[in-house]
């Protein structure tokens, strides 16, 4: 029995995949969205000489990119933000 146990482990790679990878697929490609949603936005309000809109996507944009891609870090200040009432 302890035979077929080695086999079956030992059939098995070192290097299976995990969620991990997904997720960071994922945050990429949420990112990657975000960006091109900014870009349209910009081009949209470039068209319209809105240089007030245009900074304002930028900066709604920088916000939302950092927040998806440390999200981490950005739970963590809610969380300490909402134990301090």
């Amino acid at each position: 029995m302890n035979l077929l146990n080695k086999l079956m482990v030992g059939s098995v790679p070192s290097g299976l995949p995990t969620l991990d990878g997904v997720e960071n697929w994922g945050l990429v490609v949420v990112a990657q969205v975000i960006g091109l949603f900014v870009f349209f936005l910009i081009a949209k309000h470039l068209a319209r000489f809105k240089i007030g809109g245009i900074i304002m996507t930028c900066i709604v944009g920088g916000i939302a990119t950092f927040v998806v891609q440390n999200w981490s870090q950005v739970s963590g200040w809610i969380e300490a933000f909402i134990d301090t009432f």
